[in-house]
């Protein structure tokens, strides 16, 4: 058994933690896999970011964390809790209390001095990776937490392995040329979030050296936007985003376009679950969501209907068949300019049984109309596009505007 260790976030929790925030923040759960389009896209647009993200300098402060772990050593089987203790130490730094402190973007401080479950280094990691701040590992792939705790107790006699089995002692230290901590770092005073202009010079460098994707010759937009006023840009697909996109503009065309699509077909959704509940359930319905989807189509119905499906899955790559089913019918129907979603609704109840089994609202068994009773459409938020974390890239950019 090894003598030191981490409780490390899966991915699949980082995907259910997206998924709930995600919830959150357009009004409606993914239903029936509009949430996979979001997440492709958004992570070819902006590489390493996060629906938990919040405020640009973590990026360094967890670097400078391991930093200052690495110089202290602390025994083997004392460095989980040596990690945690510098972590939360950190958050009752930042807290915003008697006029000190950050009141903005703190993870953890609503809630400090009790623990958090997605402390910073668990959020900002892909981001780490991603952004350069961390160099990828000699066969290229990108360091786990759980192998940067095992090089970090590299002081052991036992040999140690990373993840594959593989063993570690001749790796390099993966975090090199990072620009040194403030002066203050290792004192217990508060701190902000605020990026000192050196600070900001050296994350817009990591920033603007971001690749695209698909095509390491290219920056990628998040890269391309580093420096610029985005506040007057509500969505990541506007007009003044799309100037400044480059060859990305085509592709961040067709994601407004897919955005679009995911808010008719989050608001047909909703609208079948209305109607079957009345209809077939025999229990009546205030007319929220049928007469919501009228307004979504009216809204969003020409966006929609322009997008080149067959670029669209060029784009975003393989999709489960009955997501891909539901995209292209409601696609087919919002060009039909027909009123009544009901003829979608086969494809809808597949796709979402697909993905819930018996937790499916749509689904036309006696599990059906259980969770059709739990529903309230009250309390069911109104449909929205699908936002590509835009709100958190502003957020992170912000920290960086005008920078040269």
């Amino acid at each position: 058994m090894s003598s030191f260790g981490f409780t490390f976030l899966s991915r699949t929790a980082l995907g259910q933690a997206e998924r709930m925030m995600f919830g959150a923040n357009a009004g409606v759960r993914d239903e029936v896999g509009f949430l996979i389009v979001h997440q492709r896209y958004a992570d070819h647009l902006f590489p390493g970011t996060s629906v938990l993200h919040t405020r640009l300098r973590y990026t360094l402060l967890i670097p400078w964390l391991y930093q200052s772990l690495r110089a202290k050593r602390p025994a083997p089987k004392d460095f989980a809790q040596a990690f945690i203790d510098l972590e939360h130490r950190l958050t009752g730094r930042l807290q915003y209390k008697d006029g000190e402190g950050e009141p903005d973007g703190v993870i953890g401080g609503e809630v400090y001095p009790r623990a958090i479950s997605q402390p910073p280094a668990y959020v900002y990691w892909t981001a780490l990776a991603k952004w350069g701040l961390i160099a990828a590992r000699p066969d290229g792939r990108q360091w786990s937490r759980p192998d940067m705790a095992r090089l970090l107790a590299g002081g052991s006699k036992r040999a140690l392995h990373d993840d594959d089995g593989k063993p570690l002692e001749t790796i390099a230290w993966p975090i090199t040329g990072l620009i040194d901590a403030p002066l203050d770092w290792e004192s217990n005073g508060k701190m902000t979030l605020e990026l000192s202009s050196d600070e900001r010079a050296f994350l817009a460098r990591k920033l603007r050296a971001v690749r695209s994707p698909t095509d390491p010759s290219e920056p990628s937009l998040l890269a391309k936007l580093v420096g610029r006023p985005l506040k007057e840009a509500e969505r990541s697909w506007d007009d003044e985003i799309l100037g400044l996109a480059g060859k990305e503009a085509a592709r961040l065309r067709r994601a407004g376009q897919a955005a679009a699509l995911s808010a008719i077909g989050r608001a047909v959704y909703a609208a079948l679950v209305e109607s079957v509940k009345e209809e077939r359930d025999k229990r009546p319905q205030e007319n929220l969501h049928r007469k919501d989807l009228v307004d979504v189509v009216d809204k969003w119905g020409v966006q929609a209907a322009a997008l080149d499906f067959a670029r669209f899955l060029e784009d975003v790559g393989h999709l489960p068949t009955a997501v891909e089913a539901v995209l292209r019918e409601t696609i087919a129907w919002v060009r039909s300019k027909k009123k009544n979603p009901a003829p979608l609704l086969g494809v809808y109840e597949r796709a979402e049984y697909s993905r819930k089994g018996d937790r499916a609202r749509l689904a036309n068994n006696q599990f059906g109309v259980d969770r059709r009773m739990e529903w309230q459409g009250d309390k069911h938020g109104y449909a929205q596009p699908l936002h590509y974390r835009w709100d958190n890239v502003k957020r992170l950019l912000r920290d960086l505007e005008d920078v040269a």
